[in-house]
């Protein structure tokens, strides 16, 4: 199979493609938590490019930079309130280093404005490494953290969050954490001990 290098960014950071409703095709990145790009800076910023397949240089269009106060362990792309054309970008959530999730409003990074924060919640005890969108219902997002650490998230409260059950025993970080893709209340959570624990919401 012929494989070849389309674009490339040249950055230490997580990353997140656009929702595939969108027309425009973004790519996301966050500067990474626990990491240092080879210049040794400490700033953090999110940036988001677009991916031109007319433009044959390897390079991709950096279309706005936000200078951030975080640094991120995950980062994804919901389609969260985005319409049938696709006129809104959907929302950016972030796991950050402190426990925090915010959630951004790419359309607004976009458009070059300050006020880029949707809304913060710190509930997470350690850093969230973790997050899935429900493909079902959009607005859910699961997160995990340290010390087992799961929470369900609905960004249109949130505030308050739910968590699936009782911790798993003995408490681990969670590394990955997924919905399930044909059954809309299946959650799966796994830890880098090698244990995975699969989760019913019913």
């Amino acid at each position: 199979m012929l494989r070849m290098k389309l674009k490339e960014v040249d950055h230490t950071a997580m990353q997140a493609w656009s929702p595939a409703q969108n027309h425009s095709i973004y790519l996301a990145t966050g500067t990474s938590a626990q990491q240092l790009d080879a210049t040794f800076s400490t700033n953090a910023s999110l940036e988001i490019f677009e991916l031109d397949l007319s433009d044959p240089s390897l390079d991709m269009k950096s279309c706005a930079t936000f200078s951030s106060s975080h640094r991120y362990h995950k980062l994804i792309w919901g389609p969260h309130k985005m319409d049938s054309r696709g006129n809104i970008c959907g929302v950016l959530i972030v796991g950050g280093e402190n426990g925090n999730i915010i959630l951004y409003d790419p359309s607004k990074i976009i458009a070059g404005e300050k006020e880029v924060v949707i809304a913060q919640n710190d509930k997470h005890t350690g850093p969230v490494r973790a997050l899935d969108v429900n493909i079902f219902q959009t607005n859910l997002v699961a997160s995990g953290a340290n010390e087992s650490e799961i929470y369900i998230w609905d960004l249109n409260n949130f505030a308050t969050p739910m968590t699936p059950g009782a911790k798993t025993q003995p408490p681990e970080d969670i590394s990955c954490i997924a919905w399930n893709r044909q059954v809309q209340h299946i959650l799966a959570s796994a830890s880098p001990s090698g244990r995975a624990t699969v989760w019913d919401l019913r």
